[in-house]
């Protein structure tokens, strides 16, 4: 073969190779709307332009109903996305029945970047979920009816709200382990039936305060800004959007902490595109993607601080030092059902 028909045989080659790396494609799911549009607009772009694997960004239901379409499909041995993004309750139900892949970390270096505890390994040390972000639930107030901000989440007990707060109907809203940090010094209290019922009993003397249990999120952060509500739970950065549009809301972390909660990156079994996945993990996981998500999405990084270029101000509007107060999601789906009953009847008596 003459060198012409080599240095051709070569270029076809490495050009086919090229293709084929342009033409890999993950499917990506997270929350619908603000999170899943931000995400393809801002972020997955980078991604891409890095490594020339394109991204299909497609919208997942809320948690239980992508819970039961993941355990459908893994029946039928699909994969309805090649990455999801899911909170810990469905991150650790998956787990238990064997849904996610196994991902080598070895593959992966950009996780080190990430605080401890958020590359979950298996026995075999390897990794079955990657941490995508953090995000807060505080102590939110209207600053018509109180300029100022609440040093304690023990505030929230005092009855100067005037019977106007909010609170969430759910009892994994975070505010059985403010409730427990706040009196019972630490979560400890809720790993008994017993300790949980005297938990629930403190949350009940909020009850002559509460003018709104709460499910639809939209409905308490309009009775918030519109001042039919003086106070309550909800997530920060949300509240810090309303801050910027000039509307009467704060967002305070008390003195025990902010409530966070996580969501990890997860790649089902049944997915294709693995060793894609991983590059995406790694890509994600690195500091700067971390600032960039916390200032186009206002979600709070999962890396450490000092490795970023954040602002204090933009950190502020994401973020807080305090030692957070973590959802203990294990006591929850551990206490399921008997745990929702009781704390039903504490909100219907």
């Amino acid at each position: 073969m003459g060198i012409t028909k080599i240095l051709t045989a070569s270029t076809a080659i490495v050009m086919a190779l090229n293709s084929a790396a342009w033409a890999e494609e993950l499917t990506i799911s997270a929350w619908g709307g603000f999170f899943e549009e931000t995400l393809a607009a801002e972020i997955y772009p980078g991604f891409t332009a890095e490594t020339g694997i394109e991204v299909r960004s497609i919208a997942q239901p809320e948690d239980s109903t992508w819970m039961t379409q993941l355990m459908a499909a893994a029946r039928a041995g699909q994969a309805p996305a090649d990455l999801s993004l899911v909170v810990d309750e469905v991150l650790l139900r998956g787990n238990e029945v064997g849904l996610w892949a196994e991902l080598d970390p070895a593959a992966m270096p950009g996780t080190e970047s990430l605080l401890d505890g958020y590359v979950k390994l298996n026995g075999d040390g390897n990794a079955f979920a990657v941490g995508a972000l953090a995000f807060y639930t505080t102590f939110v107030t209207n600053t018509d009816f109180d300029a100022d901000a609440p040093a304690s989440w023990a505030e929230l007990w005092e009855p100067k709200w005037d019977g106007k707060l909010g609170i969430v109907t759910t009892p994994n809203s975070g505010l059985l382990e403010v409730t427990a940090k706040t009196f019972f010094g630490g979560v400890d209290v809720l790993q008994t039936r017993d300790g949980i019922e005297q938990v629930i009993a403190k949350i009940a003397e909020l009850k002559p305060q509460v003018s709104l249990w709460y499910r639809d999120e939209g409905q308490f952060q309009q009775s918030l800004e519109s001042g039919e509500l003086n106070a309550g739970l909800y997530y920060h950065d949300v509240t810090m959007l309303s801050v910027w549009d000039g509307l009467p809301v704060a967002s305070t972390f008390p003195a025990e902490g902010g409530i966070v909660s996580d969501a990890y990156w997860v790649v089902p079994r049944d997915s294709e595109h693995i060793e894609a996945a991983e590059k995406f993990l790694d890509y994600m996981s690195r500091p700067e993607a971390q600032a960039l998500m916390a200032r186009m999405m206002g979600v709070t990084p999962i890396v450490p601080r000092d490795s970023m270029d954040l602002t204090d101000e933009e950190f502020a509007a994401v973020g807080s030092d305090i030692e957070p107060i973590r959802v203990q999601t294990e006591i929850h789906l551990r206490e399921g059902d008997w745990l929702e009953t009781k704390y039903q009847e504490m909100i219907a008596q």
